[in-house]
């Protein structure tokens, strides 16, 4: 009777669970539903958004999102206003947003690199300006170190380059334990994010101001999905191993690239990152931006965008 009764506990106790994950996934979806286009590569679907003329003198930009966020952020930020006169590729990162996570190292910055860069083949766009923020930085620089001789340009926004002292959120690192972190992702997230996401976003964009309508419209709920949250955690939890990996090869860039980093950025240390990396790379050039936090994509827009336009077809910087 005893064990008749643990296992019917249990067997509520997931379906409680079941219910919650799905309901939170579900108003996430109905809020902020599919946009674009999903390509599949050998079995992985990779979501894109495409806008703008591909027949543009301008040369295409590929748009690579940070961690915790999907592509409407860059969409929102960079995407609707470059593809006014260029064509614009906005791709959700390998297990975010409707992309697929491989079963094969999703998280390593190499495999997510090769995963849009798949992408971009599959839609016939040739020498792109490839552009990251955040963690999409540290994907956008993999991307130049295996693809750079294929592309006109590198813009890395707050990038984080270099390893760093010190962990993760305690949050991450229970996402991805097995068993609890199970449990985690579809009981406490679904509940507690939906709670306390908007003011750690409002925190994000500190000290400049979050766009009105920003959490709706940059579909931040999505987040809060079992699936997506766990790849977002796995790939924060892995990431400094993933840096220490590349960091001693950003010499080997020869393309033009562009750094910007804001000066009082609270997440990703423009001294740990953006200074030490611009020593790094020749020719390479650096933007600081006085008074301007992490989300400088979205602060400083058309700032970025003129650095964006600097870069020719050919990948020779303009004078």
């Amino acid at each position: 009777m005893a064990r008749m009764f643990l296992f019917l506990a249990f067997a509520a106790l997931i379906l409680m669970l079941a219910g919650v994950s799905g309901c939170a996934s579900m108003n996430a979806e109905k809020n902020a539903p599919l946009i674009g286009e999903r390509i599949d590569l050998d079995g992985v679907a990779v979501h894109v958004v495409t806008a703008g003329p591909r027949d543009s003198v301008k040369p295409p930009v590929v748009l690579i999102h940070g961690a915790s966020v999907n592509l409407r952020d860059m969409k929102i930020a960079l995407g609707d206003e470059l593809s006014k006169d260029r064509f614009v590729i906005m791709v959700d990162r390998p297990g975010r947003g409707y992309s697929d996570r491989p079963d094969d190292g999703g998280y390593q910055l190499e495999r997510q690199a090769a995963l849009i860069k798949g992408a971009v083949d599959a839609l016939g766009v040739k020498r792109p300006v490839v552009v990251g923020q955040s963690f999409g930085g540290s994907v956008a620089l993999r991307y130049a170190l295996e693809y750079q001789d294929e592309m006109s340009g590198l813009v890395v926004l707050a990038p984080v380059s270099h390893e760093w002292p010190g962990g993760v959120v305690w949050y991450n690192r229970a996402a991805t334990m097995p068993v609890l972190g199970f449990f985690f992702r579809r009981l406490i997230i679904p509940a507690y994010g939906s709670v306390a996401a908007e003011g750690i976003v409002e925190a994000s964009f500190a000290p400049n101001v979050m766009p009105v309508n920003y959490y709706e419209q940059a579909g931040v709920s999505l987040l809060f999905r079992a699936g997506d949250f766990k790849a977002n955690a796995t790939d924060i939890v892995h990431l400094k191993d993933e840096i220490r990996s590349q960091q001693h090869r950003y010499a080997e860039l020869r393309l033009p690239v562009f750094i910007a980093t804001g000066e009082a950025d609270d997440a990703v240390s423009p001294d740990i990152h953006a200074k030490t990396l611009i020593n790094e790379i020749d020719g390479a050039a650096l933007t600081l931006f006085p008074e301007t936090g992490h989300a400088l994509h979205h602060a400083q827009s058309d700032a970025i965008i003129q650095l964006i336009d600097a870069i020719p077809l050919d990948g020779a910087p303009t004078e």
